[in-house]
């Protein structure tokens, strides 16, 4: 529930800077900017909540979705941040980008998920 408010909030202030910055558009880029989001979720939801309803009989998929869902939010953050300390990097120390850590990096993240799988079957 708190994270619903928090977010309620935070999507709250960043709409407002959107519809803000779109204050110079013409009117219809402004009109189909700002409906279009909210359908947009409207829709999502909905077919969430009825993907929901047909996977709720079935645990082995649902706890599939979620880590799926689970590793895709952790691969887009630390890739987000991983770019970003490239970048502060390269600006710092004038070096280019080293592919092998990023290498290192996903493969000690994919070891750790098969370890937690090998270590379970025990």
């Amino acid at each position: 529930m708190i994270m619903a408010i928090a977010l309620t909030i935070e999507m709250g202030f960043l709409s407002l800077t959107f519809a803000a910055s779109l204050k110079q558009q013409k009117t219809s880029v402004f009109l189909v900017s700002i409906l279009l989001p909210p359908l947009a979720l409207w829709l999502g939801g909905f077919l969430g909540a009825t993907t929901a309803a047909a996977v709720d009989a079935s645990p082995a998929i649902h706890v599939g979705l979620i880590s799926f869902g689970i590793a895709a939010l952790l691969f887009l953050v630390t890739e987000e941040l991983l770019l970003e300390a490239h970048e502060a990097q390269e600006h710092s120390a004038g070096e280019e980008h080293i592919w092998w850590v990023d290498m290192f990096f996903f493969l000690g993240f994919l070891m750790s998920f098969l370890m937690d799988k090998l270590l379970s079957l025990e």
